[in-house]
């Protein structure tokens, strides 16, 4: 822990004191006029040909490798920034229509790397985030701030906030890594929860785990309220199947907390692809759940999709999805039906139009068109 603290201070310093850093440079010269200066910044970009001088810092900064230092605590400091905006046309049955046009999310990121190979630290910032009752505009805009330590060559502990923490499969996708715009409803309703804690997350050859121990609130909001656990395991009983052989994956998550309200939540899923398909499904099942919103309700839900890489930049989405809200209420649920196409224009950057049938048991049934944006670089 000492020494995590050590290498905060040592980044701050290094930060404000190496305003020129020494890079690893090595020059490198266009090989004919066909390959314009674009496609060498995109080649930079994917890591296809060496940094140079000629590179702007900023470019190096946002490729792959990131920005290189020598002599110096940091191997590398790399940034990210994300953007991704929805659009909707809705209508519901007897009620109308309307068009909604949802606040983008724009989030820039920053990794860094330290020169032992086994410590980073990693920081996300969602500028339009905005929670509703929360008074605290910073601290609700951070998704991620942690520091993280290589202990063995498969477990990794991470001090700090966390990513969404998995105590679902679907709520634990980030937004970029969606296969569909909208998450399942039981990943949206009481899977999407980001904390602070301390986490131990390890990769074997047929098993993986996250565990951790986590303030109960979200974004930091009250905190000290209460204490979490959240863990998830997944079996790989197929690790080293090449592409041409079906692949399995079974899990498992499980969150147990107190946070005005107790709650138990729990889900067991599987993950299957083959060649351009894949599959997946999960069910889900809370007794009081603690995600953006709290609730001491009993509720469920389930969902299956599939997707087909119909070419290498398109594909096509189905799910099927089926949530109760509160099971001491007879005959309350939705079902879900969506339809959707992903155009990869690059590999950062997609296109995705969704359609979605939603059946409702008490209130008007609703028909959505979705469109949204995908940019990450």
């Amino acid at each position: 822990m000492n020494k995590l603290c050590v290498k905060y201070i040592i980044l701050i310093v290094c930060l404000i004191c190496f305003k020129q850093p020494a890079l690893c440079i090595e020059e490198i010269v266009l090989e004919n006029d066909e390959k314009n200066y674009f496609d060498y910044l995109s080649d930079v970009y994917y890591g296809k040909v060496e940094q140079t001088e000629d590179v702007p810092i900023v470019l190096r900064l946002f490729s792959q490798e990131g920005l290189k230092f020598e002599n110096s605590p940091i191997n590398s400091i790399k940034a990210n920034f994300l953007y991704s905006q929805n659009m909707s046309y809705e209508h519901i049955r007897g009620e109308g229509q309307s068009l909604k046009h949802n606040f983008p999310i724009v989030e820039p990121m920053l990794s860094v790397k330290f020169n032992d190979n086994k410590s980073s630290f990693m920081a996300d910032y969602n500028i339009t985030r905005e929670i509703p009752g929360y008074s605290n505009k910073f601290t609700q805009k951070v998704s991620r701030f942690y520091v993280a330590h290589q202990i063995t060559p498969n477990q990794t502990i991470l001090i700090g906030q966390g990513a969404r923490l998995p105590s679902s499969y679907d709520g634990s996708l980030p937004t970029y890594g969606l296969d569909l715009i909208l998450k399942s409803q039981l990943g949206r309703t009481f899977g999407d929860r980001v904390s602070v804690g301390i986490r131990n997350i390890a990769t074997y050859d047929y098993l993986d785990y996250d565990i951790g121990f986590y303030d109960s609130t979200q974004y930091m909001k009250d905190f000290g309220e209460g204490f979490d656990f959240t863990g998830n395991v997944m079996f790989k009983p197929f690790p080293k199947t090449d592409e041409n052989k079906p692949n399995i994956k079974f899990g498992a998550g499980y969150a147990n907390g107190k946070n005005h309200i107790s709650y138990n939540m729990y889900s067991v899923y599987a993950l299957g692809n083959y060649k351009k398909f894949n599959i997946k499904a999960e069910y889900a099942n809370s007794d009081g759940y603690n995600a953006v919103s709290e609730s001491p309700n009993k509720a469920d839900g389930f969902y299956t999709l599939l997707s087909y890489s119909l070419t290498p930049k398109l594909k096509l989405i189905g799910r099927y999805d089926y949530f109760t809200p509160d099971k001491n209420q007879n005959n309350l649920h939705t079902n879900e039906y969506t339809a959707g196409i992903t155009y990869y224009v690059f590999k950062n950057f997609k296109i995705m139009v969704n359609y979605v049938k939603r059946i409702n048991s008490t209130t008007s049934d609703t028909d959505m068109i979705l469109f949204a944006t995908r940019f990450i670089i």
